[in-house]
């Protein structure tokens, strides 16, 4: 598309550590009932290398007389939205639809009832969830989600906006213009991994690769589900469990300490990392001790950088040879 693009550097026009660029406050998650309504379940699927996606939902009725909350975001906030969309919408061009949800502006080429919709169904509930099971920090700049409905326009706008080239085909962020661009024709799984890594970002970004890429790997296919203490994201079996089981079965598969040590995450053997993170996760997740080891590990990563002795006490104090055990029995006992 010449001339219909404009390289897009920065399209909020400031230093990603500029934090004197908005005052974020309140956080707009804090009740989101009146946007979603009492979202019971929501699955979503990427396929993966598969290309298969699914999403089924299921709401029930509000309660009688139960009053929303006003999203009502701050006005420093939605002026800083508002400029990085004015900008986004001014240098993408025509093809670009752009709409502003604070602290997020989303863009792409689907049509805008598109956009809202991914908004209400995917992003608002899913930022709630980990807002109530991890997260405290809040956004303090805009996040832009690009959005594109198949891979042809994915890799045009990833090539004529920043000038990316042999990026992956679901999708990536960057974080020094705190932006996501994802492929969603591949599934909204694709959107929760990378919109995971943006609000980690907030949170910790110095967070060691296994655990930023686990728990975002965790919700490539993924539910929403609900209890007493609110939102969670449920981490379900995606297409990486194959290769994680080919390599238990071949005796190949490194220890999790070693995993969580290795400073060389995306060398050799990503693939395996990638998926060993991610299923490590979901067996965290299945025993309970997911959210209780994220809160230990962000409390006390000073002393504990890789996470291991949080991981430990969420365990129980199990050995790790007793750990690496229980987990290859867990994945192996796992079936798509």
């Amino acid at each position: 598309m010449p001339g219909a693009v404009r390289a897009l550097d920065n399209i909020w026009g400031g230093n990603r550590d500029d934090h004197s660029l908005v005052d974020f406050d309140p956080w707009p998650f804090a009740d989101l009932r009146h946007v979603v309504g009492d979202l019971d379940v929501v699955s979503l699927a990427t396929g993966g290398r598969r290309g298969a996606q699914r999403r089924h939902r299921r709401r029930r009725q509000p309660a009688a007389g139960r009053a929303a909350a006003p999203l009502g975001p701050a006005p420093r906030r939605q002026q800083a939205c508002h400029r990085t969309a004015t900008r986004l919408s001014r240098r993408a061009g025509s093809g670009v639809q752009v709409i502003e949800r604070a602290p997020f502006v989303i863009g792409g080429d689907l049509a805008e009832q598109e956009l809202h919709d991914c908004y209400t169904d995917t992003i608002a509930p899913a930022v709630r969830a980990m807002q109530q099971r991890y997260f405290r920090s809040r956004p303090h700049a805009p996040v832009t989600l690009l959005l594109f409905r198949g891979e042809q326009s994915y890799n045009r706008y990833a090539l004529a906006l920043f000038d990316d080239r042999d990026v992956s085909v679901y999708g990536y962020y960057k974080p020094n213009v705190r932006t996501v661009v994802a492929n969603i024709g591949t599934g909204n799984g694709t959107l929760l991994h990378e919109l995971t890594h943006a609000l980690m970002d907030f949170e910790m970004p110095d967070v060691p690769l296994w655990l930023n890429e686990g728990l975002a790997s965790l919700h490539e296919q993924c539910r929403f589900r609900s209890d007493e203490r609110g939102p969670w994201i449920e981490g379900l079996v995606n297409w990486r469990l194959e290769s994680l089981q080919k390599v238990i079965r071949a005796g190949r598969l490194r220890s999790l300490l070693t995993l969580m040590e290795d400073a060389d995450f995306r060398g050799p053997l990503v693939g395996t990392n990638y998926a060993q993170a991610r299923y490590f996760c979901m067996y965290l997740q299945r025993r309970g001790a997911l959210e209780s080891f994220f809160r230990d590990y962000r409390d006390h990563r000073t002393e504990d950088p890789n996470g291991v002795a949080a991981a430990t006490r969420a365990l129980k104090g199990q050995s790790w040879t007793q750990i690496d055990r229980d987990f290859q029995r867990f994945a192996l006992a796992l079936s798509e």
